[in-house]
């Protein structure tokens, strides 16, 4: 396994991460058992990955934390996040960091996100709940704060455009793959500058082991602009 400094967190991170989420859930969605789907974070574990990310709204933060009973807590790196749909107050984020915290039978989070961050959201966001999350820095209980986008609705990074504003994100997950590469330009460039550790949503897609949904999305990404017609064989994408 391949591992690479985290920006300027200094975690030691393998190149590939086990996300928790996506339309499996780690096997959740798909007819999968609690403890098939433990076995699978521990196989994930057993293999030479040690980043893990989760989210409260996944549901499987209990999962992850039975699988890491049998690990040193030292050598992971667990990433889990607070939804932001809807208007969500200052004792919902510490209720949910405690219940966090719980599920993952852990007494400290590596990266602890924001989640889905539209820009309409943001400026609150960084003035309500922004504070609460250093409060738990200064406590211990979170190492370093992340942000991830909601990519539909925000294909061209708005969101992540005006967090690099500010200097106290120290990881930023954006949506990034073989389809959609918008983010090269409008933030990796920037978040390399500024030495901010990135992580990519939807890195490998579902669409890609299926050719006629492939081309549905190829068309779709051409007829939405996001991708150039030009640079693609429709025939054979």
């Amino acid at each position: 396994m391949e591992f690479i400094t985290l920006g300027r967190t200094g975690l030691n991170v393998s190149v590939m991460g086990i996300g928790c989420g996506g339309p499996s859930r780690i096997g959740q969605r798909t007819g999968k058992s609690e403890q098939e789907s433990i076995a699978i974070v521990k196989h994930a574990l057993d293999s030479g990955i040690n980043f893990i990310d989760t989210a409260e709204v996944y549901r499987t933060e209990k999962i992850v934390g039975a699988a890491i009973k049998d690990f040193n807590r030292g050598d992971l790196v667990i990433s889990t996040k607070k939804s932001t749909w809807g208007t969500i107050k200052s004792e919902d984020v510490t209720r949910s960091l405690e219940r966090s915290l719980s599920h993952l039978s852990t007494d400290y989070i590596d990266i602890y996100h924001l989640h889905g961050v539209l820009l309409q959201d943001y400026e609150y966001l960084i003035t309500d709940i922004v504070p609460i999350l250093q409060d738990m820095q200064d406590q211990g209980k979170i190492r370093f704060l992340g942000i991830t986008e909601r990519f539909n609705p925000d294909p061209q990074h708005q969101m992540l455009q005006r967090a690099l504003k500010d200097d106290f994100w120290d990881v930023m997950m954006v949506g990034f793959n073989i389809l959609n590469q918008s983010a090269r330009d409008l933030i990796l460039k920037q978040t390399i500058k500024k030495n901010i550790g990135m992580l990519v949503m939807f890195a490998v897609r579902l669409a890609l082991s299926r050719p006629q949904r492939l081309k549905e999305c190829i068309d779709k990404l051409i007829e939405t602009k996001q991708i150039n017609a030009s640079d693609i064989d429709k025939s054979d994408p």
